[in-house]
Order: C-alpha cells, then structure tokens, then sequence
C-alpha cells in the first residue's frame, strides 16, 4: 500500500519556493509600474553639519583649524521632471544654517546653498522612495576660530529615504557627504551632513 503522508522536506522545498516566487513577481511588478507623475516636493530638517580639521602643514609651529559640528535646519526644494518606468530625474535646491557653542567667542558656524541633479525610484506598491543627489554650490563658515565667515566652493553627494505617512507629506532621513575649501590656500575639508525632517509634496 502506498503512503498518503507527504514528505516534510519536499513540503517545505515547495514552501520556500512558492515564497520566493511571491517576491520575485512582487518586485517585477514595482519594476512594470509607471512613476508618479512630475511632481514638486518642498522640504524642511532639522540638521547637523560636520567639518573636519584640517593644518597648514607646517609642523609643529603651523596653524591647525579643528573640526567641529554644528546644529541647526536644511531647507530646500526638489521638482522630478522625467521618468522612465519607476525612476524619476529632476533637480533639487537647498540652503542650509547651523552653529554651534565653542570655547571662544566666535562659535562654529556653517551655511551655505547647494544645487544639482537628482534621482529617484517611486511605485504606487511601496510607501517608500530611497533618492541620490549630487550637488555643488558654495559654503561660508568661520572654521570656529576667527569671527567672520570665508566662503568657498562646496559639493555634496546626498543619499535618502522619503517615507509616506499621509497622501502628500513625508518623513525623510537623509545623509550627505563632500568636501568644502579649507582655510588654508590649496587645502580642502570633509562637510557631512545628517538630516531628518519632512517633505509636502505639492498637487
């Protein structure tokens, strides 16, 4: 007579592969969905900027500016203005100020405005969309050591995650990293960014 019972290993092979079925033909279909349409979304974050030390050179009687974080918000504007299947392209703008407390009088300060390209992945099937940037502009600071502020080329490459909590508003956390001019001619240093805040997609 033969056995009714089913094998438990060949039960679970067709378990894992009925499950991975599922998830290959969920991200197909994210892959066939149109991307929303062009759409404006303006931002605001709270933010902290990083600047990195950077020395003269000199030895140890040359000049050292240390690196420092500073506080503050990010606030910008992004249009998606072409799409190909779930990928958007378009263009983002934004300025930034931070500050913070130092053990002079001058504190660390930070500001500045970034423009540039942008790219991102929607679909209708996620309430997620991750997006990559790539931004140049100019950047003022004081380096927490001198009272004015010098001002100098900058560029950011921006990485994040806009997450949907109501039709048009989004949760966003994004992190960013580049380098601005140093103090010191012929000299750069690291600018990184944290940034969490939301996005009002306009209609």
């Amino acid at each position: 007579m033969f056995s009714t019972q089913r094998h438990p290993l060949r039960c679970k092979q067709r378990c894992f592969l009925k499950k991975l079925g599922a998830i290959v033909a969920f991200f197909l279909m994210c892959s066939l969905i149109p991307a929303a349409k062009a759409q404006i979304g303006i931002y605001g974050m709270g933010s902290i900027g990083f600047l990195s030390s950077v020395s003269d050179g000199n030895g140890a009687n040359g000049i050292f500016s240390g690196g420092f974080h500073a506080y503050g918000g990010t606030f910008g504007i992004y249009d998606n203005l072409a799409h190909l299947g779930p990928l958007a392209f378009g263009g983002d703008g934004r300025f930034f100020i931070q500050s913070s407390g130092n053990n002079n009088a001058y504190g660390n300060k930070l500001d500045g405005g970034l423009a540039g390209a942008r790219a991102a992945i929607y679909s209708h099937l996620i309430p997620f969309s991750p997006y990559l940037q790539g931004e140049i502009g100019a950047v003022n600071t004081n380096y927490g050591n001198q009272p004015q502020n010098s001002t100098s080329f900058a560029y950011q490459i921006q990485g994040g995650l806009d997450f949907t909590i109501f039709p048009r508003l989004d949760a966003r956390a994004e992190y960013g990293a580049g380098q601005t001019g140093a103090v010191f001619p012929g000299q750069r240093q690291e600018m990184q960014q944290l940034g969490i805040g939301l996005v009002f997609r306009l209609p």
